[in-house]
């Protein structure tokens, strides 16, 4: 979104399932759930690494949103994360920026669940009713509802 927020085909709302935003790995949840199941903030450096084969700079808010200094113009955004993920953060920081620059955002943290919590949508109600509220989310975005 960052990257096409001022073009003629931007995007008209975004669902991000926790994102790795580029945030604060000295704080919050990088320190809390450092060492979560299914990732560590050691496999976040990886996936970091793999993502941008080490050329990609941190500081390019296309690959890093929240290292971005204008939330502006940004489309509206539902940020979901699991509570037991290093990455949690991330998304109410990205909600925190883009509603102080005047902008549509929310931020719901899915309580007990781990990263990848999707995976279990067909076996683990907490995941099924995350997966719900993920595609209620789409929907309402694609019809250009905002219900938060």
């Amino acid at each position: 979104a960052q990257a096409t927020r001022r073009h003629a085909s931007a995007a008209i709302g975004q669902v991000l399932i926790y994102p790795e935003l580029g945030g604060d790995e000295r704080a919050g949840s990088y320190i809390e759930h450092a060492d979560a199941p299914l990732l560590s903030v050691t496999d976040v450096a990886f996936y970091r690494d793999v993502r941008s084969a080490r050329r990609q700079s941190l500081d390019d808010p296309t690959f890093a949103p929240l290292r971005d200094k204008d939330f502006t113009g940004l489309p509206p955004t539902v940020i979901v994360t699991a509570e037991c993920d290093p990455l949690s953060s991330d998304g109410e920081t990205y909600r925190d920026r883009i509603v102080a620059a005047g902008g549509k955002a929310w931020w719901h943290e899915e309580p007990r669940l781990v990263h990848s919590f999707l995976r279990a949508r067909t076996t683990v109600p907490a995941a099924a009713e995350a997966f719900a509220r993920i595609v209620g989310a789409v929907g309402a975005l694609g019809r250009g509802e905002w219900p938060y």
